[in-house]
């Protein structure tokens, strides 16, 4: 696990783990998608070894998706909450 200063998992390793799941949730259905806008809240310190993410999508029509991201620890205890927006790009 990724660390900062304080001993707590670092928020952009929390980050990086939300975004993933958003490019993976963007683009199941085939298309080319890629963020343009991309936002995380933290809300708690993590506890144990193991995070999870679940992505939601909220919207989507031709050119653009909105997922939310919800990163949780080993407990269900809601850690961040992420809001990415993509562009779906057509004819890729």
């Amino acid at each position: 696990m990724h660390r900062n200063g304080i001993g707590t998992v670092q928020g952009g390793a929390i980050f990086t783990l939300a975004d993933y799941a958003f490019v993976v949730a963007s683009n199941a259905d085939g298309s080319t998608t890629v963020a343009v806008n991309a936002s995380i809240s933290f809300f708690k310190a993590p506890r144990g070894r193991c995070l999870r993410a679940e992505a939601r999508e909220d919207s989507k029509n031709r050119k653009l998706c909105g997922h939310k991201v919800e990163i949780t620890d080993e407990d269900g205890t809601l850690i961040a909450s992420f809001s990415g927006l993509g562009y779906r790009k057509i004819g890729e």
